[in-house]
């Protein structure tokens, strides 16, 4: 027995718009579709069979272009019964000209491309929809990828697996401040601060042997000129589907604007308005990370009180002691080392750290005591200074600043005593 689509008046005739699909059923010829249903065979049963017949997801639209009835590959394209539905809320213009190829809206409301094929018929109307085929799926995305990489805002680049850039975008190149070209064939860690190179190798590594899949941190980049460029950056290893090594590819956010703000903020929270010494809570938190390092040195700890500063706010008035504050500030600066901890407490009390000095405290004292003696000018001012250091104390800040500041009342003390004695 032969038959044919549609061969029988009486089941129906269906309309194919484009001539979008014909077959046949037990080795007939092809048939051509005919170009629509016959008046009077737009019955439910008769659409609802005439539907199955399609190969594609399809429907059938009333004359108020809502869907009478669904096959079940449509109902499975959209992801739920679209009986009801409008045309437009299924599919939309892709191009602003017609359906042809559009975008497919699921009932999830996930979007997706979509061919569509409209055949007007006396009643209503018939709609097929087709996906892109699966296979040709990576070549769409591998163009749109292509055009991604190269116009993304934020740079981009492909790594070959051992580390040189194999391609870079332009906005990379800006941020680097170097040529794309110039690039190629380099290294990442050659423009990466030193400060963070050996923290960049280690996720390298982890990622390498599995440990870890993907590596995000925020780092710096030296431009050419020597300007320091902040970047969150986001590195992970392709492989393909045999697991072998395909390149890196890495994903760079330029963030120099909101760490100069940040670090702008950060300056303010931790140092003294008026000295621009660190206040007492940054002294104290910097102090604990110090000696919480049981591996870093010891040092010792100096807690300063400067005399006679009332007597300088009553006899010149408050900003001739604000002026004497910011002159002992500067001395305490020249008389310690770059990497001392020097802060002011609060008033006119002030304090310093200085990991591994050891016996060089006693001239650090001179240093101070020259410095505020300089920085009294005309005035009477003067120090007293409480030493105490970890030899003698411990690793423990705060039994390390309370022995200090113990001393340094006794010599508050003692100066009193030898003034007093001095007058008699």
């Amino acid at each position: 027995m032969r038959t044919a689509y549609a061969a029988d008046p009486n089941v129906g005739r269906l309309g194919w718009p484009g001539g979008g699909w014909s077959g046949t059923i037990d080795g007939m010829e092809p048939v051509r579709p005919p170009l629509g249903p016959l008046p009077g065979s737009t019955a439910s049963e008769v659409i609802d069979s005439t539907l199955l017949l399609i190969p594609d997801a399809a429907v059938w639209l009333d004359e108020d272009d809502r869907v009478r009835a669904a096959n079940a590959r449509a109902r499975e394209m959209f992801r739920g019964d679209v009986v009801g539905r409008a045309l437009t809320a299924l599919v939309t213009a892709a191009d602003g000209a017609d359906l042809g190829r559009g975008v497919g809206v699921r009932c999830d409301g996930i979007p997706f491309a979509v061919e569509t094929s409209v055949g007007r018929a006396p009643g209503g109307t018939l709609c097929t929809f087709r996906e892109p085929p699966a296979a040709a799926v990576p070549q769409l995305a591998q163009r749109h990828f292509v055009a991604a990489f190269e116009t993304a805002p934020i740079g981009m680049a492909l790594f070959n697996p051992d580390g040189e850039y194999i391609r870079v975008n332009g906005a990379l190149a800006t941020m680097l401040g170097r040529d794309a070209a110039a690039l190629l064939g380099r290294r990442d860690q050659e423009f990466t601060h030193p400060d963070d190179r050996r923290s960049d190798v280690v996720a390298a590594w982890s990622i390498l042997r599995g440990e870890r899949s993907t590596h995000q941190c925020e780092k710096r980049f030296v431009r050419p000129d020597g300007t320091v460029v902040w970047a969150i950056a986001n590195l992970a290893f392709l492989r393909d589907e045999l697991g072998r090594p395909i390149s890196w590819i890495g994903q760079f956010q330029d963030i120099t604007a909101r760490r100069r703000t940040e670090e702008g903020l950060q300056r303010m929270a931790d140092h003294d308005p008026l000295t621009g010494l660190l206040n007492r809570r940054a002294f104290d938190r910097e102090l604990h990370r110090l000696l919480g390092d049981e591996h870093g040195p010891g040092g010792g700890l100096l807690v300063l009180d400067l005399d006679g500063f009332k007597a300088v706010n009553d006899a010149h008035g408050h900003r001739a002691g604000d002026d004497a504050l910011v002159r002992c500030a500067d001395g305490l600066r020249g008389a310690t080392r770059a990497g001392d901890l020097v802060a002011r407490l609060g008033g006119d009390e002030f304090a310093i750290f200085a990991p591994a000095l050891g016996a060089g405290l006693p001239g650090l004292v001179a240093r101070i005591h020259d410095a505020v003696d300089a920085a009294a000018e005309a005035t009477a001012l003067g120090v007293s200074v409480g030493v105490a250091t970890t030899d003698d104390v411990g690793r423990r800040p705060d039994a390390l600043m309370a022995a200090a500041d113990a001393r340094m009342y006794e010599a508050k003390a003692g100066a009193r005593s030898g003034r007093a004695g001095a007058g008699r």
